[in-house]
């Protein structure tokens, strides 16, 4: 039996086709399947660990929606075995910004050109095709403290946008991050931060630190392009204090992957690494996961660890 967990309300209404165009491909090679609606945030997380605890041996669960839909989904699985899952995650993207599955596959166009909206019965048939055959690539996890997530954790400035990209997603759809960077700059402050990794101990402050397992967010913005799903390494970009008018070039760089070439910008790899906001913080710094807003008491220490090849992922 495979259980297909559906966000109705992602990607501004888009499940109600795609769940059609999944289910008549289900149907057609009699494999058996559960459809569940999530109602709320966080059922998707709740709904995959009961399906995880109860039905250990289930033929796979298939998200439908976007990455914060599928970070709620692979939380669940992961507090459900704490360790390796051994049942199969499929994505079929529905959301605004779908990063992951850029990550997913061989490159960025060739996971856009496959979801294309022209090409979606298409995508539909050889999904569940792949389903079918088993066909799956094997994919690392991050944990921040006791939440797992798949693609990218954010502090600083772009954990801020996504609380402003939250209220015009509507509007803007995919291009609601894009929107919400302008509006979040003009009231940004850079946090003072204490990074424990890789036996060093960096204190500074930044405007945005993300920790990443994929390439993208915000809709194909490439922050970190030598990242990878599965080398079971933390990629961290670690943007230094800038002043908010330089602060507004730092995302459409990322569109080109000019902040590379930045004097504030680095990367270090890790297999986990330890973060604290200073004593001077505001105390509201929040934490986003794959575009999910966790809520964090002030003076909080995050703990990001990387959990290699623990998820088939179908194809």
């Amino acid at each position: 039996m495979y259980n297909i967990i559906v966000n109705p309300i992602a990607g501004r209404g888009r499940t109600p086709g795609r769940l059609a165009m999944l289910t008549k491909e289900f149907d057609a090679l009699n494999m058996p399947y559960e459809v569940y609606h999530t109602t709320c945030v966080m059922d998707g997380q709740r709904k995959a660990r009961e399906i995880c605890e109860t039905r250990p041996n289930c033929a796979g669960i298939i998200g439908l929606g976007g990455d914060g839909t599928l970070q709620e989904i692979a939380d669940g699985m992961w507090a459900a075995f704490n360790g390796r899952i051994p049942i199969p995650l499929g994505i079929f993207p529905a959301g605004s910004g779908n990063d992951f599955v850029m990550s997913l596959y061989e490159t960025k166009t060739a996971a856009l050109a496959r979801y294309k909206k022209q090409h979606l019965p298409a995508a539909a048939r050889a999904f569940v095709k792949s389903i079918a055959a088993r066909h799956t690539r094997t994919v690392d996890l991050i944990t921040a403290n006791n939440a797992a997530y798949m693609n990218i954790g954010n502090l600083g400035l772009d954990a801020h946008i996504v609380q402003n990209a939250l209220a015009l997603k509507e509007r803007y759809g995919r291009y609601a991050y894009l929107a919400a960077v302008y509006k979040s700059i003009a009231g940004h402050k850079n946090i003072p931060l204490s990074i424990e990794v890789n036996g060093e101990i960096i204190n500074d402050t930044f405007t945005l630190v993300a920790i990443c397992n994929g390439q993208y967010y915000g809709g194909g913005l490439h922050i970190s392009p030598t990242a990878s799903i599965t080398d079971g390494k933390i990629t961290i970009c670690l943007v230094r204090g800038m002043s908010r008018p330089k602060t507004m070039l730092i995302f459409p760089s990322l569109m080109i992957e000019e902040h590379m070439r930045l004097k504030t910008v680095s990367f270090v790899e890790c297999e986990e690494v330890k973060i604290t906001p200073g004593n001077q913080a505001t105390g509201n710094e929040v934490l986003c996961l794959d575009g999910n807003l966790y809520p964090q008491s002030a003076g909080q220490t995050f703990h990001f660890k990387v959990h290699p090849k623990v998820l088939d992922v179908f194809l």
